[in-house]
């Protein structure tokens, strides 16, 4: 299912997985189990090597043959083609989008060995038709969220056990202040609709929240 908010078309494909499009330019991030997508990507974006977040396969089956492929160290390792390596706090523009590169990682102590900070997984926040997404990877609410700056639509984790849970992503909407937010992390290995709703519900009157249905 696609949604249009600020001129950016935003497809929820499963679990992490989504497409943007503006100005003629499809980005692709962390795709997962895909059999097809809708449209092929000029830039693919990876937040760490997690399987349900490195997919080798579904790479090959979002990117355009001219994709650029960003992605840190620990997941680019497992890629081919035209791969960029990058780290938190780099800046890079491929395609026309400009893409800064931000921490993700756990502090809760019963979630840290699943992302420790020095783990080197990480988030994105993507400059497209002149508006900012925030994709927070694998997270709990961490410090580094108060300094964003300006965040038109932000992708947060919802489901728990791994990443934030829907009271920790309301916290983290408190902090962030985006115009609209996608919950996302449910559905496919942990978490259900039932939590993006239960966000919903909790961040009422503080950001437009749009729950998806997946595609894939």
């Amino acid at each position: 299912m696609a949604v249009t908010i600020e001129g950016v078309e935003i497809t929820w494909l499963k679990h992490d997985a989504f497409l943007f499009k503006g100005e003629g330019v499809v980005v692709a991030i962390d795709p997962y189990e895909l059999r097809s997508v809708p449209e092929k990507a000029d830039l693919v974006l990876i937040t760490h090597d997690h399987f349900d977040h490195c997919d080798p396969n579904s790479v090959r089956i979002v990117a355009k043959p001219d994709a650029v492929i960003i992605a840190p160290q620990n997941a680019a390792a497992k890629l081919s083609g035209n791969v960029k390596v990058v780290k938190t706090g780099d800046v890079v523009t491929e395609k026309g989008v400009t893409v800064k590169v931000v921490p993700a990682y756990n502090v809760r102590p019963e979630r840290q060995r699943f992302h420790p900070k020095n783990y080197g997984g990480v988030g994105y926040l993507v400059t497209l038709s002149g508006k900012v997404i925030y994709h927070a990877g694998d997270t709990d609410v961490i410090p580094e969220m108060d300094n964003l700056g300006q965040v038109d639509i932000a992708l947060l984790p919802v489901s728990g056990t791994y990443v934030m849970d829907a009271n920790e992503a309301a916290e983290a909407v408190k902090r962030i202040k985006p115009t609209h937010t996608i919950p996302m992390h449910y559905g496919s290995i942990v978490g259900s609709k039932s939590d993006a709703e239960r966000f919903a519900k909790l961040v009422l009157g503080l950001t437009t929240v749009h729950i998806l249905e997946p595609i894939g």
